[in-house]
């Protein structure tokens, strides 16, 4: 196991389990053999660990539904804001997913563990909801990218949506540090070697004056995806500070349209009710992080 240190700072969690209590759902972590087993009730403490996410259902229905990672220094409840837009401008239903170490989720941020999570949400919305995958919307936020792009390679969704996009940690690493500090983080979330498999339509946003990952990145990515692509650079846009109508929803809703991708207000997103229930790994009152950037160290 290697241990790479990279500035990607999590946030002081934002929430607790109460804050968005009707909005919480915590999905079963899957292992090679388990096929989202009902969780056991009675005076029997399940051991298994639970995936916090955020869940905004359209309430007059919708045919799609878009599943959200998020950016390195936000959580559930800083993205709660944007993703309530996006569900009242779109009109689709919206899953956040959050990474362990964020928010109300329990370890320490590690590739591993987010692919897995990205996998299960998808494969719970998919088996236990029984949504097609053409239904599901794919929305990633910076080093939310990287499982966005990963599952886009592998699921077949309706369409892929990156804001903010990477070639590679080691790529993000090489700007932030130098040339020769890439090569101390082993390579994870190789969005340039994935998005050749992506055949879904892609969208990308990337702001001109973003310094942290520079556009560059997004142009490249536009290079490789291996299905119709569009890519939107807007002068104005940073890494954090964009026009949601502009920039974003107004965009991305005609791209899906010249895509013959259509939300229609039709068709509601149920969970089995036993994901409302608080599990025994989430934490029930996190202590606050520094909020300031530090280095974290990351087993990736």
């Amino acid at each position: 196991m290697e241990l790479n240190t990279l500035i990607f700072p999590a946030p002081n969690s934002s929430y607790d389990q109460k804050a968005f209590e009707k909005d919480l759902i915590y999905i079963p972590r899957r292992t090679s053999d388990d096929h989202f087993k009902p969780r056991e009730t009675g005076n029997k403490k399940s051991k298994k660990q639970y995936i916090p996410c955020l869940f905004l259902p359209y309430t007059q229905g919708s045919t799609k539904i878009m599943i959200y990672f998020h950016g390195n220094a936000e959580d559930l409840g800083q993205a709660y804001q944007l993703l309530n837009h996006i569900r009242n401008t779109l009109k689709l239903h919206v899953i956040a997913v959050e990474f362990p170490g964020y928010g109300i989720y329990p370890g320490t941020p590690n590739s591993k563990e987010i692919l897995e999570d990205a996998n299960t949400v998808f494969e719970f919305i998919t088996d236990r909801c029984d949504w097609k995958p053409k239904d599901i919307i794919l929305f990633g936020r910076s080093i939310g990218t990287g499982p966005a792009t990963e599952l886009a390679a592998g699921k077949e969704p309706g369409a892929l949506l990156l804001m903010s996009g990477y070639t590679s940690i080691r790529g993000v690493v090489k700007h932030i540090s130098g040339y020769f500090t890439q090569y101390l983080v082993a390579e994870r979330f190789n969005n340039l070697e994935m998005m050749s498999y992506v055949k879904c339509p892609t969208f990308l946003i990337h702001g001109q004056q973003d310094e942290l990952i520079p556009y560059s990145h997004s142009e490249r990515l536009h290079e490789k995806c291996g299905g119709p692509c569009t890519l939107v650079l807007p002068a104005h846009m940073d890494h954090n500070e964009f026009d949601f109508f502009d920039d974003l929803s107004h965009p991305f809703y005609f791209f899906l349209l010249q895509c013959n991708v259509s939300i229609k207000q039709k068709g509601q997103l149920v969970f089995p009710p036993e994901v409302y229930n608080v599990p025994d790994n989430i934490a029930k009152g996190r202590k606050k992080r520094r909020a300031c950037c530090t280095l974290m160290k990351l087993f990736w």
